[in-house]
């Protein structure tokens, strides 16, 4: 077939026979890569260089030999507005040898905003009673970068005029201390007037609760936000959690909340059907091998065994439906792609500033969700990660992740048992049994395991920080963080050869003393409190 001007066209059929084979040959290694954990099964030398910017690759520092380390915090405005912006950077700088804020810009959650999560009880500083969190933007919204955005004024009504990057970011860099706007993927569509716009929607024609990666209302809206916050403050970098998953991983439960055997399979917007459609995925049979994937989950996880086996009968659906991998890839690399969107807006702006990415926890407990977490290929894209090593209430989480598997694709096996094959998997040896779990939580060698495959996936292309949790809430008779855990988590880490920390969740959630811990195991590891800048050493 010819065009216009004579040029021999591709042949569609023959295009979509070779997009077939190519992602055929992809399922013939997806078991390899799920028992790898997602290991990188390629030379770092097979990868394109950096696209997004000419820096060179930079080493990861060993734990004693380099003083310049970077130790994070994520905190909400409402802890500056309760405790006053200089104490609250004096507690951060004593306590915890903190050199970086990682301000929390927006949000409609509490897991980074407001106080202490009512029920849990209240740390050791702050205002000693619980808030209410509207959510929204916690700087200010200049209408003038949403020209182009359906959503426009998001501005939280929490705090009043308090602004936590104008009011904030001054008195950090005083001090020597940097600032990177913290964004998440948490919205409230009661708030925000036109989400259904950015909406994703599921199987059913339902619209969900957060956005699509693939329609250009949604990009242009988180492009907006960032370049507002870039445009109007002196950032040193960004940090954005999206802390989702796709579809198939969800199907199966495979994740750290309560499952009941049912899951939000998405996103058939107008926008995702049409774009994979021009990538050769026949959305028809997606559907269709959803919910056949859909009454696989039903049966199994309602009956202690089929014939043939939970695992079998599965890899059959997957076999006969080669369109679940097909969509499950399709979802996260669009997930990609807005990083690769955010990373660009932010770079055109201001080149220096770091950009990276929060990795949600179950990148440490989900073999599955690890796979698709390829570092090796995010840090084209990306000036740091974040895993998230959170070895303190991934006791109860992992036990949780260990029973929801096992009602779906492990259902031959024990509970205990799912437990021990996914120690192998990843690499953990001596920790708890599924039964002590909960209240032990994993060790600080678990945070080590993480930070060193993170670092070697990467080759030094880009630094790894990894999250230490302080007092992340769990339930009243589930593992509680102690200082003496803080401080074994930020041993781990350095000792690992990572460069940076980021003590995480939040501020207003962490007990002074056990913030301390961090401080701690800085001193022991060589270095003065207060903590002066990576760029003042």
């Amino acid at each position: 077939m010819l065009h216009a001007k004579g040029k021999e066209m591709d042949n569609p059929d023959d295009k979509r026979e070779s997009s077939r084979r190519s992602f055929l040959k992809g399922i013939a290694a997806m078991p390899l890569v799920a028992l790898t954990g997602g290991k990188i099964l390629r030379s770092a030398s097979e990868l394109p260089l950096r696209e997004t910017t000419k820096e060179p690759a930079l080493p990861q520092d060993s734990a004693a030999g380099n003083k310049k380390k970077f130790v994070a915090i994520q905190i909400g405005a409402r802890s500056f507005v309760d405790e006053g912006v200089e104490k609250c950077l004096d507690t951060l700088q004593e306590k915890g040898g903190v050199n970086t804020l990682m301000s929390t810009v927006f949000t409609y959650g509490r897991g980074l905003a407001g106080r202490q999560v009512p029920g849990e009880p209240l740390p050791d500083h702050g205002v000693q009673e619980y808030d209410q969190v509207h959510g929204g933007s916690y700087t200010k919204v200049h209408p003038e970068f949403y020209a182009h955005s359906v959503i426009k004024d998001v501005r939280a009504p929490d705090l009043g005029d308090f602004d936590i990057l104008a009011d904030v970011t001054p008195a950090a860099k005083k001090r020597g201390m940097q600032t990177y706007a913290l964004f998440e993927e948490a919205y409230n569509p009661a708030f925000m007037p036109n989400f259904e716009k950015i909406a994703e929607v599921d199987i059913n024609g339902r619209v969900g609760g957060s956005t699509c990666f693939n329609n250009p209302n949604a990009q242009n809206f988180l492009a907006a936000l960032v370049e507002d916050w870039f445009k109007s403050n002196d950032l040193d970098g960004m940090m954005w959690e999206s802390e989702r998953q796709g579809p198939l991983n969800n199907a199966i439960g495979a994740h750290f909340g309560r499952f009941n055997g049912h899951a939000f399979v998405n996103c058939f917007c107008e926008y995702c059907v049409r774009k994979a459609t021009e990538q050769s995925i026949n959305v028809a049979r997606v559907r269709e091998a959803y919910v056949a994937l859909e009454a696989w989950v039903t049966e199994t996880f309602q009956q202690p065994r089929a014939s043939d086996g939970a695992f079998p009968t599965l890899w059959r659906l997957l076999l006969d439906y080669p369109e679940i991998l097909a969509w499950e890839r399709f979802w996260f690399k669009s997930q990609e792609e807005v990083y690769r969107l955010l990373y660009d807006t932010a770079k055109k702006i201001n080149p220096g500033a770091k950009v990276g990415w929060h990795i949600m926890h179950l990148v440490t407990m989900s073999p599955f969700y690890r796979a698709e977490q390829d570092y090796a290929r995010l840090a084209h894209f990306s000036d740091f990660i974040k895993p998230c090593t959170y070895n303190n209430c991934a006791g109860p989480r992992l036990a949780q992740y260990v029973r929801n598997v096992q009602s779906t694709i492990f259902r031959d096996s024990e509970p205990e048992e799912v437990l021990e094959l996914h120690y192998n998997i990843l690499g953990l040896q001596g920790e708890a049994s599924l039964d002590k779990l909960p209240t032990t939580g994993l060790s600080a060698n678990s945070v080590a395991v993480e930070a060193r495959r993170a670092i070697a996936d990467v080759r030094g292309a880009i630094p790894i920080y990894p999250g230490i949790d302080i007092d992340i809430p769990t339930g009243l008779n589930e593992k509680r963080t102690q200082h003496a855990d803080v401080k074994a988590a930020v041993l781990a880490a350095f000792n690992s050869g990572a460069p940076g920390v980021v003590l995480s969740r939040k501020y207003a959630e962490m007990k002074l003393t056990n913030l301390a811990g961090a401080g701690e195991a800085l001193r022991e590891l060589g270095f003065a409190l207060p903590f002066l800048s990576t760029d003042q050493l």
